[in-house]
């Protein structure tokens, strides 16, 4: 689960912003205010994760509804001598190990034990040189649990531009692994160099080869150290003693000689091993985790009338909520009435029909070859007054709520970030919105984390009400249960000096700690006046 971002002249954000994430976390403020720059800082490092680059116009999660516009457009002001940096917080519950390797004599048995919460801390900066003018990811930090004091830093800076390696540098001194390390201290020297930053203490340091432009390796190649030292030349003698006529003097030298290369190589492959376990497992999983995520934009968009199941060489988005409607039509499982439990929930006035048609003519090869009965979907709504009708011929807001409810019935691990899901909806409609989201959350079994960008008072309410019925045991059969620690209220606010954002801690008895900013929802209060 992703616990935390922090962000730094990213769009809005000047100084360092940090947005503390729940199961279900709340986004509310003014237009623009920027909200949204929380969820595309998220799509922007899938982004870099993924394909290592930080020139980013498109996303693939976001489609064609979310455009970034690229480094120039997403760095504070426009100024692109300011670094933009992006620091994600989350648990890793998989082991960080990727390749198979022997642990068995691995000087940091229990390092998977100590990484249960990690932290990637990325670097962007505008590079502008006679060769070179591209943001690229200039370092990348690896961290521990709250430990702000990081664990590994990979560091290119000018050395990307010139081609030389990556500069793999180990804090010896981190409580996760100050014990082992300063036993292995000496040993690192041989395959290492020691430096001091910022008068520090000493660190060693490892040369790690690059296959791209970026100071953050490709998540699926082992890394390749370039050892440091006498090694190279360990081996040229060792093959030179091997063509000269044996004598006992030469034979204790190969040994002595063998015995060197071996430490030597074992020091790589521990050094290699922890490097690996450190950079490219804990942000693995934190890839994992943001490719798993569902976007689902501010505009959902209505189903065209020839919307059919499974239609040859059409691809869509979760972020014009399209998605959803695929899922409905080739839901091979329970999602149709699931969804339809909670359109009468919620009291969205119609339920999800799919109806089978059959095309026997000249469009039959068009059809997927998964259904060689030459079966056709399409979905109907049921509003209880009359003939079944097509999506497009009710109000907007069935169209804005169906792809919400069924992201939040996803049951993959990861996040759903949902934009405005109250647009076009009752204020009934957004009260209900609150318990769909309280199950997302909840239910058993669920590793979904929901992040909702929203103005709706309606649906903070409910929440609130949750949380004080379930502290006083006062639950109607059905109610969905909710505690204060699953709940994350984060008020944002445009300043002259950039966006601020604020956590509002919420009490047991659904009671705000913290003062709204202007008072909670005052235009009521000014209107009732």
């Amino acid at each position: 689960m992703l616990t935390a971002l922090e962000l730094e002249n990213f769009k809005g954000v000047a100084a360092r912003q940090r947005i503390d994430f729940a199961p279900l976390t709340l986004l509310f403020g003014a237009n623009s205010a920027g909200k949204s720059t929380i969820l595309q800082a998220l799509l922007y490092l899938h982004e870099i994760l993924e394909r290592g680059i930080a020139e980013v116009d498109r996303t693939v999660l976001g489609g064609d509804v979310l455009e970034l516009g690229g480094f120039t457009r997403l760095v504070h002001r426009h100024e692109t001598d300011r670094p933009i940096v992006l620091r994600a917080e989350f648990s890793t519950p998989r082991s960080l190990e990727r390749f198979g390797r022997n642990l068995t004599a691995f000087p940091f048995p229990d390092l998977d034990d100590q990484m249960e919460h990690a932290w990637v801390e990325l670097t962007i900066r505008c590079s502008k040189t006679a060769t070179l003018r591209e943001p690229i990811v200039e370092s990348a930090a690896f961290g521990v649990g709250a430990e702000r004091t990081p664990l590994v830093v990979l560091d290119g800076g000018m050395r990307l531009r010139e081609g030389l390696p990556l500069q793999a540098r180990i804090n010896v001194n981190h409580p996760a692994i100050a014990e082992q390390a300063r036993e292995l201290a000496e040993e690192w020297k041989t395959v290492g160099v020691t430096v001091r930053v910022n008068d520090g203490p000493e660190m060693p340091v490892f040369f790690v080869s690059r296959s791209r432009l970026s100071a953050l390796p490709h998540l699926d190649e082992p890394l390749r150290i370039i050892p440091f030292g006498d090694l190279d030349d360990l081996k040229e003698e060792s093959a030179r003693l091997e063509s000269q006529p044996s004598t006992e003097q030469i034979a204790a030298r190969k040994l002595a000689i063998a015995e060197t290369i071996r430490a030597r190589e074992e020091t790589l492959f521990h050094a290699r091993t922890f490097l690996e376990m450190i950079v490219l497992g804990t942000t693995s999983q934190l890839a994992a985790l943001l490719r798993d995520t569902l976007y689902i934009g501010p505009l959902r968009t209505v189903p065209p009338r020839g919307f059919l199941y499974e239609r040859a060489g059409r691809v869509t988005s979760w972020a014009d909520g399209l998605a959803a409607w695929d899922h409905l039509l080739a839901d091979r499982s329970d999602l149709v009435e699931r969804t339809n439990q909670w359109l009468k929930r919620v009291g969205a006035g119609c339920q999800i029909v799919v109806q089978q048609l059959f095309d026997r003519g000249a469009d039959a090869e068009a059809i997927s070859e998964d259904h060689p009965d030459k079966t056709l979907r399409r979905i109907l709504l049921d509003t209880g007054a009359g003939p079944f009708v097509l999506p497009s011929e009710v109000g907007a807001g069935i169209s804005q709520i169906i792809p919400v409810i069924v992201a939040a019935l996803e049951k993959r691990p990861g996040i759903s970030l949902v934009e405005q899901p109250e647009l076009h909806v009752h204020p009934a409609v957004q009260v209900g919105l609150g318990d769909l989201f309280i199950d997302a959350v909840t239910r058993e079994g669920s590793q979904r984390m929901l992040l909702v960008e929203t103005h709706s008072e309606h649906l903070i309410l409910r929440l609130l009400r949750r949380i004080r019925e379930t502290t006083a045991s006062e639950l109607k059969d059905g109610d969905p249960a909710f505690a204060e620690d699953e709940l994350s209220v984060l008020y944002v606010e445009n300043h002259l000096d950039g966006v601020r954002i604020r956590r509002l801690r919420v009490d047991e008895q659904g009671e705000f700690k913290d003062r709204w900013p202007r008072g909670f929802f005052a235009e009521r209060m000014e209107e009732l006046l």
